[in-house]
């Protein structure tokens, strides 16, 4: 469309001239209409829109390969050897694979799909055992605690005053038996 001047034309065409249209009004102040040549200069670079990923100038790829249903036979058969064998040489990765009727390849790949379960099943069994022994601790150190806290020694105002003293003492390497003797606990068989 073309205002009352000739030269001057509405330039929003494409976002990208739109939005240079815009940076020259605010420039120039709301009354100055922008004409076609002023764009360009706003513009040094010019900018080119690319289309698509950068690689889609490749040969197309190639359809990807269902996935491959094996027989319970087989699953059964091939869970075995890794039970037995968590790595096959060549040669018995193509044994088992002929007896199978399988591939070569699909013997190999099931193979690194098992360790790969494998590692992370066993890693997740090291986590529970781990956390299973750090509940195990905290539990005897609170019953320790508590044990102490129940059994508390009289104090010997001795031991109060001299800190090595009553260092030892806390050590309680005796105990007390129902008459309030003190016995140690330590035999020497």
């Amino acid at each position: 469309m073309t205002d009352s001047n000739a030269n001057l034309t509405r330039v929003p065409v494409t976002p990208v001239e739109e939005l240079s249209a815009r940076i020259v009004s605010l420039s120039r102040g709301p009354a100055v209409a922008v004409t076609q040549s002023a764009i360009p200069a706003l513009l040094p670079l010019s900018l080119t829109r690319r289309v698509g990923h950068p690689y889609q100038n490749r040969t197309p790829p190639k359809r990807k390969k269902p996935r491959t249903s094996f027989s319970r036979m087989q699953i059964c058969e091939l869970e075995k050897r890794f039970h037995r064998q968590k790595y096959l040489a060549s040669a018995e990765r193509a044994s088992l694979a002929k007896s199978l009727k399988m591939t070569d390849a699909q013997v190999k790949t099931w193979f690194q799909n098992r360790r790969t379960k494998w590692r992370r099943q066993t890693a997740e069994e090291r986590e529970a055992e781990r956390q299973q022994a750090n509940r195990m601790l905290l539990q005897l150190q609170a019953d320790a605690l508590q044990k102490s806290l129940s059994d508390s020694v009289s104090v010997d105002p001795l031991c109060v005053h001299n800190s090595s003293l009553y260092a030892l003492q806390n050590l309680q390497p005796w105990a007390q038996d129902k008459h309030g003797k003190l016995t140690t606990t330590t035999s020497l068989a």
